[in-house]
């Protein structure tokens, strides 16, 4: 499970820098907008490489004082299945850390963002 994370950024704010990462990933072929429902919610598909692909699930609560960002993933494919085989079940670890990071990394970068929402 990823933990949320909190953000003293606007929901608007947040869903911009999200928007524009997941459509720059759209365009190179990288990533697929599944399903988005702005601000709140956005669903991607990204491509890990030959035969491995991660769904994102993001979403943004608004609060007070900020917002919360959570991502649920589901890794797919059968290279996925087969690392997480040779990992012993434990494959989707590292993969969370990354999308928690991920959630920090875009929390930074609202917080910081000058331009208007």
């Amino acid at each position: 499970m990823i933990e949320p994370v909190d953000s003293a950024a606007p929901a608007e704010v947040v869903w911009r820098l999200l928007r524009e990462e997941a459509g720059a990933g759209a365009a190179e072929g990288q990533a697929e907008i599944l399903w988005e429902h702005p601000p709140r919610e956005l669903w991607i598909e990204v491509r890990m490489g030959i035969g491995f692909r991660v769904q994102h699930a993001y979403s943004i609560e608004r609060r007070a004082d900020g917002c919360r960002l959570s991502d649920r993933i589901r890794p797919l494919g059968w290279r996925w299945r087969l690392s997480n085989l040779f990992l012993f079940g434990r494959g989707l670890r590292p993969l969370e850390a990354a999308a928690h990071q991920g959630l920090l990394n875009l929390s930074r970068a609202a917080e910081s963002d000058d331009s208007p929402a």
